[in-house]
This record gives C-alpha cells, structure tokens and sequence, in this order.
C-alpha cells in the first residue's frame, strides 16, 4: 500500500457508506478502469481517478480485528504513560506490523502511523510491513513518504472522524510489587470498535506491491479532559488479487464479497447464463456465458462448452463494434429437447407410412359406418330392420363414428387441448353405442321375464328416455373430469431415447373405465337372461356376441397397449389404439348388422313356428302385445306365445 509514490493515494477512494446506492455508469467507468490497469502500464494512467463506488465491506469485516487490536493496545499505551509511545523501541513497533501481515489470510501489510510527538524518537513515525516472495518485509513509511497531507484519505479520514461516541473501558488492574499484589486500581482508556474506522474502496498499489488492495485503518487514541483525541491509526491491507470480480447477476444461493457491486455488469447473451469463474482474481470477465437449457454451443468441437467472460469483455472493450446478430448466443435445441450438445433430434418422429395408413384405414371406417346408416334408412320398412328398431341402429352408428372420430386426436403432438377433446368422443361414443344395445337387450329380457299374462309398454319412445338420462350422467362426468382435473401430459422415451408424449387422464379414466366395464357385464348379465328367448332374427344372440366382443377383446386391447407402451413405441401404440377402435366400433357393428345384410339379400321374412297359431284370433292376441311400435319383441313374443300354446 503504501510502497513508494504519491499516486497511491490518488487511487484511494472514500467509503461514505455500505448500502448499495451506486448507479451503474459508475459500476461500469470502475470496470473499465480495471480493464484498462490490467493491459497497460499502470504508471501511464492518470493521477487523480478517483471512482465513488460503494461497496459492502462486510465481508472483510472479520480481517480488520488485527488492526482494531493492535490501536487500542497502543491507546492503552499512550494513556498510561502520559501521552506518548517512549516507552516502547523501535523493535517493538515492527515486530507489532509483521506479527499482524504473518499468517495464511488475505492480509497482505499492516502498518502504524502516529502524530507529531505520540513517539518522540522521530516526528514522523510510521513502520509498514508487507508480504513479498514468500517472506514479510518491513520498513519506514514516513521516510520516503508524507502520510500527514490531507489527501491521504487512509489517515486523515479516521482522524476527522466524530470520537464522541467511542466506548470507555474502564479495568481493574492490580500489579506486583515483589511477591504481593498492590491494591486494585481503575484504568480508564477509549476503546475503538469497527465502526469507529475506516474502509477504503479497492485500489491498485502503483509501483509498489503491484496489486489490488482494500485498507482498514483503526484510530489510536488518548485522553484528554476525559475526551478521545486521536494520536495515528493502525492500519491492515487485503489483497484482492486472489479475490474474484462476481458479475454474474445476483443468486442468494452463492456467497457474498465486498465486490458484490460488480453483480449484474456481465455481458452474456440472452440464450446463455452468467456462471462465475474462480481464480481468475480481481480482473473483469470472470465468468463464463454457459448455454442455457434449450440451447447448445455451436462450436460443437470445443472442448470448453460456453462462451467466456474475458473473450467478450475484450470484445466489447476494444472493438469499436457493438455485438452483432446471434455473437456469443447459443443455438436452439431441436423441438423436444431440454439441453442437448448438438441440433439431433430428441423427438421421436412417427412413421410416414404407418400414420398415413391408419388415416386412411380410419376414415374408409367412418365412411362405412356412414353408409351402414344409409342403407339401414334405406332398407327400415324391411322386416328385419323394423324388428330390430332402425331409430337404434342409426344411433349405434352414431356412437361408432363418435368412437372413430376421437381417433383423430392422436395425430397432432399430445397437448392438454387435443387430450381433452379425446375424451368426449370416446367415451360418448361409447355409451351411445353399447347404451342402444344394452337397453333393447333390457327390452327383451322383460318383455321375455313377464310372459303372455300381461301387457308390457315399452316403446322405442320409453328406451330413448332412457338413454337420454345415461348420455346426461356421462356428460355431467366428463364435464367434471376436464374441470377439476384436466389430463395432463406424460414423457417417455423410445429405446433410442428419443421422446414422444402421450395424454395422463389419471384416475379419472380408470374410473370412467370401471363404470363401462360395469355396465358391459350389466349387459352381459341382460344376454344371459334372454338366451333361452325366441327370436326368428337372432337379435339377442348377435347382441350376446356384441357385448362380449366389446368386454373381452376390447379391455385386453386397452390393457396391452398400457402394459407395453414403454416397449412397442408411439408407432405400434397408434397402431394399438386405432385396433381398439376397430374391435369397439368395427366389430361391433359388423356383429349386428352382418346377420341383416345377410336376411335382407336372402330375403328371409319371419316364419311362425307352429301353423295352428296363425289363426285370426291368436294374431289379435299376439299383435295386442305389439302395439306402440313394439316391433323389436315380435319374433320374441310369437314363439313365446305359440311355446305356452304348446303346452
């Protein structure tokens, strides 16, 4: 610090506080003064700078103890033996300086500086001692150096300072006279505390120890009227050469220096982050510009992965050009990446061939199930077709081409939206299909279970109401999935770790999944009580297989393509789900309407089984029980009427 030249001093700048107040043109005129320093000759820069920054010093607070120790042991001193430092040699005084620089910290040298006649011996006294080549060296100050001008801020700074309020320590000491103790007296003296010094800002120490320093500067005192007068400092120097300059932007999460103004004066580019670098001492451009997620470094062959801070500190500090379009950033990650270290890819990318076929199977199956309704309105004057209620036919090709329909949701990439939409469909879809067979299955069985004793209503007005309640509890819960727990989106990964996401509908789905299985095997239990009922078209029976179908094959589909996700990929899982739409919808209908393309080209018209029972008055009887469109039960109820005629 205080090694040879008047220009020292120049460069020490005056702390007038700790809170950060500086504005950030200062931050920057402070880092390009460094900048500067470090690649010239520090004796070509310009006596005087002087640069206002306020700095947070209390990270050095703990190496000032040495400096406060030392003063008020000298005040101790001073005041018992009447004002002065005689007493003590000049050996003394440096042993003082050099036992406080030895040790492994960052104090770098330590110094004493004393008023006129505080150590009578000289009128200017001030022993310094500093590090240099692995050895402490020591030497006078004031030989070479006036430390009495008011420009040297170190000194005169505590000097000037309100002493109104350092504390009084009052002792009780007693001494030895041969071998008994005098009576205890009270020694009064002022003791110094942190506050009752001296920070300095960083400086660079010109032509002595060639480095960056920070100085605390401890008041020595006397007592005079009972009132604090100051009489030299003592003094330690931190070298900040091993101390990082931390531009990074501020992170609660890393440790604090007293160069914490500093934070934030990084230069990296937006698609990079500000990562410090240690070691690099107390020079700008300690950090490295690290690319953030998303994004990769497109110097694919460097061994060093991010762009650092001295490269574009220089950049900007010497090119009169500012930073161009796309200058230290990093490229995008391909879609679906979260970091990568090239442009590959990270999303799986579906097979052309195997999405296109499937688009193409799909909709040929809409356009079926589409002319199945055209012809069974076409052909539902034909016996067949009247038996089996057309008003229901066309709505279990209704719910066939809503369960086709949702198929095309699994095309566009997974997103909330398109998993919401899937499940509508679907699911009522689902219930409009299975629902029209399970209720006229229901008609059946009751139809069946009551017997010729009595008259039974039931309408395809009566079933549709029906339905019509079924389709409102499915809708009011689907309208209470997708608004308190909409799907979410889940990530997996292909053998080849690439990435494809499918839709999480969560417990939701198992739910909806339970309440069709449910109802399916209610529909199973509905075909087992009409097995053994009549009917000329075997209504019932292809039905049985429908519900059958839909149970087995349709839940081992959906189980499989769960269990084997993760193995099979998103190409052979669509292929999975479009396979499960066929057995649900496809199957289904082919099931059902089969057997009546087959009675309509063969033209096949019910037979009563019994000639005797085609009389007019047991068609009156028969037909009595079929009124009010009761077309659907009238093989069922001829046979059963002719079988108890039998009997």
């Amino acid at each position: 610090m205080f090694l040879v030249s008047l220009a020292v001093a120049h460069f020490i700048c005056s702390l007038r506080g700790l809170a950060f107040g500086t504005d950030d043109k200062t931050v920057e005129q402070a880092l390009d003064y460094v900048f500067q320093l470090q690649a010239s000759n520090c004796g070509d820069l310009v006596i005087g700078d002087v640069l206002p920054l306020q700095f947070d010093v209390t990270a050095w607070d703990q190496y000032a103890d040495p400096a406060i120790r030392t003063a008020n042991l000298l005040t101790e001193i001073i005041v018992s033996n009447n004002g002065t430092l005689d007493s003590l040699s000049d050996e003394m005084f440096f042993l003082m300086v050099r036992n406080n620089v030895h040790g492994n910290s960052l104090i770098f040298g330590a110094a004493l500086a004393f008023e006129r006649g505080v150590f009578s011996k000289y009128e200017l006294f001030a022993p310094y001692a500093y590090k240099s080549n692995n050895t402490v060296r020591s030497h006078d100050l004031s030989v070479n150096y006036f430390y009495l001008d008011p420009d040297r801020e170190w000194y005169n700074s505590v000097k000037v300072k309100d002493k109104s309020n350092i504390t009084m320590a009052r002792d009780g000491v007693q001494y030895r006279e041969n071998n008994s103790l005098l009576p205890e007296q009270e020694e009064i003296y002022p003791v110094a505390s942190l506050a009752d010094g001296h920070w300095t800002n960083p400086y660079y120490d010109c032509g002595g120890g060639e480095i960056w320093m920070v100085t605390y500067s401890a008041p020595i005192l006397n007592l005079k009227d009972g009132k604090p007068v100051f009489q030299g400092v003592a003094t330690i120097d931190i070298e900040l050469t091993y101390i990082d300059i931390n531009q990074c932007d501020s992170d609660e999460s890393m440790s604090t220096s007293g160069l914490d103004v500093f934070r934030g004066t990084h230069k990296c580019q937006p698609t990079t982050t500000c990562v410090p670098e240690k070691g690099m001492g107390f020079v700008p451009g300690a950090y490295k510009c690290v690319c953030k997620d998303g994004y990769f470094f497109p110097r694919v062959h460097s061994e060093v992965r991010a762009y650092t801070g001295v490269e574009i500190e220089n950049w900007t500090r010497n090119s009169n050009d500012s930073l161009g379009v796309g200058m230290f950033r990093c490229s995008k990650c391909a879609a679906g990446c979260d970091t990568c270290v090239d442009d590959s890819p990270c999303l799986h990318q579906r097979s052309n061939a195997v999405v296109i076929s499937l688009l193409i199977f799909n909709l040929l199956t809409v356009a079926g199930i589409i002319g199945i309704a055209v012809s069974t309105y076409l052909y539902r004057h034909e016996m067949v077709m009247k038996s089996a209620s057309p008003i229901f036919l066309e709505l279990m090709c209704l719910g066939g081409v809503l369960i086709c329909t949702q198929f095309f949701m699994h095309y566009p990439t997974a997103s909330i939206t398109t998993c919401s939409i899937r499940i509508w469909p679907q699911n009522i879809g689902f219930f409009v299909m299975y629902g029209s067979l399970v209720l006229k299955t229901w008609r059946i069985s009751m139809i069946f279970s009551v017997g010729t004793h009595k008259r039974v209503r039931l309408p395809d007005r009566v079933l549709l109401q029906r339905l019509g309640l079924l389709l409102l509890l499915v809708i009011a819960v689907l309208s209470a999935w997708t608004t308190s727990q909409p799907p979410k989106i889940e990530t997996l990964k292909t053998k080849g770790d690439l990435k494809f996401y499918i839709c999480d509908f969560g417990p939701w789905q198992y739910a909806l999944q339970g309440g069709e299985i449910l109802f399916l095997l209610y529909g199973v239990y509905l075909c087992f009580t009409v097995r053994k009922a009549p009917a000329h078209f075997n209504e019932s029976k292809h039905i049985t297989w429908a519900v059958y179908n839909a149970i087995i094959l349709g839940n081992f589909m959906s189980f499989m393509s769960r269990l084997f996700i993760s193995v099979i990929g998103p190409d052979y899982m669509l292929v999975f789900q479009f396979a499960q739409i066929q057995v649900y919808a496809t199957f289904t209908l082919l099931i059902i309407f089969g057997p009546k393309a087959w009675a309509i080209k063969k033209k096949i018209e019910i037979e009563p089984v019994n000639p005797a029972l085609t009389t007019h008055n047991t068609v009156q009887t028969i037909t009595g029980r079929v009124k009010n469109n009761q077309v659907a039960a009238l093989p069922t109820i001829i046979k059963a009427h002719a079988a108890t005629q039998t009997n």
